[in-house]
């Protein structure tokens, strides 16, 4: 049988013991000879997060589905290929139309079996469950530092970074102030971004303004 094998390491993931590009390319190939299984290519994603299929390597991958040259992809890992259930769905149907298969190693999984395709899209579940929780944990940690005035990230404009803490720069406050009266009255963002490049006021970082900077100030808590 002829197949293709898929990696994926994010950024984060590079130093990680077990799912590095080599650990993840020696499984596969090893997994292949071990089921005499014909293993025409390992396509890769070095640095490159799951969260979209905008990805060459998995584009290739499917590529191959579609013209009928593979018949399973073998990964790693499930997540390796995706984190997102959506995502997932979209790939078992494109397997599917192609009567593709899509073996996962560690999780012991094939989705040509109707218990198969039932695991797959609980592990893509949990996957993207965690991932939300990771990202809603994040907004109220930063929310709270807000709250405490303390400093987060790079501060916003309206506000100064004074030792770790956030304080309002009162001429910028005065800005956003004139930037909200004038939505207001119906006045397009690119023409505030305008009329405050004609006046000389700069941005936080000294630049100059556009319509989108001018959105979030005048659309922020």
């Amino acid at each position: 049988m002829r197949v293709i094998g898929y990696a994926r390491v994010s950024t984060d993931e590079q130093a990680s013991e077990g799912v590095s590009m080599a650990a993840q390319r020696t499984r596969i190939e090893a997994y292949c000879i071990a089921k005499d299984w014909d293993l025409m290519s390992v396509e890769a994603d070095p640095g490159m997060s799951a969260k979209d299929m905008k990805r060459p390597g998995l584009q290739a991958v499917l590529e191959a589905v579609r013209s009928g040259r593979v018949a399973a992809i073998v990964v790693y890992k499930l997540d390796r290929l995706t984190r997102s259930v959506l995502d997932l769905n979209r790939i078992v149907e494109h397997l599917d139309k192609h009567s593709v298969a899509l073996v996962s190693m560690q999780e012991s999984l094939d989705a040509t079996t109707p218990t198969g395709r039932l695991m797959l899209n609980l592990l893509a579940s949990v996957s993207q469950w965690e991932r939300e929780i990771i990202s809603q944990r994040t907004k109220e940690a930063m929310s709270y530092l807000k709250e405490q005035k303390q400093a987060y990230c790079r501060p916003v404009y309206g506000y100064d970074n004074v030792d770790g803490r956030l304080y309002e720069n009162e001429h910028e406050q005065k800005v956003i102030a004139q930037v909200k009266a004038w939505r207001q009255q119906g006045r397009p963002y690119d023409y505030i971004a305008a009329q405050l490049n004609d006046e000389g006021v700069p941005t936080k970082r000294g630049g100059q303004w556009a319509g989108r900077t001018v959105h979030k100030i005048a659309n922020r808590a």
